[in-house]
């Protein structure tokens, strides 16, 4: 995990219990995408195809619920392509 997305889900879970509905409700708040360096964001389309788009706003959105290194690992060797974790702005 990076050290951004790290800190980021830290600050989150600060002020909740473990297995809560509020720390579920925080960790949804942390928003985030898959991209490659050189500009293209992930996007599982509704019959769940991955492919490589240059519109941000088609990106595929995930939350701190998910486990950023096994969807980034996953999408990767799906999409042959190194990706990199993008938080999105709150």
């Amino acid at each position: 995990m990076s050290s951004l997305m790290e800190k980021t889900i830290t600050q989150a879970c600060v002020g909740t219990n473990p297995r809560t509905r509020a720390r579920m409700k925080a960790l949804s708040k942390v928003r985030w995408v898959l991209a490659t360096e050189d500009g293209w964001f992930v996007r599982v389309d509704s019959l769940m195809s991955v492919s490589l788009t240059r519109n941000a706003g088609l990106a595929t959105v995930y939350d701190g619920r998910d486990n950023e290194e096994m969807k980034c690992r996953f999408m990767e060797a799906m999409l042959h392509v190194k990706l990199t974790v993008v938080l999105i702005d709150q």
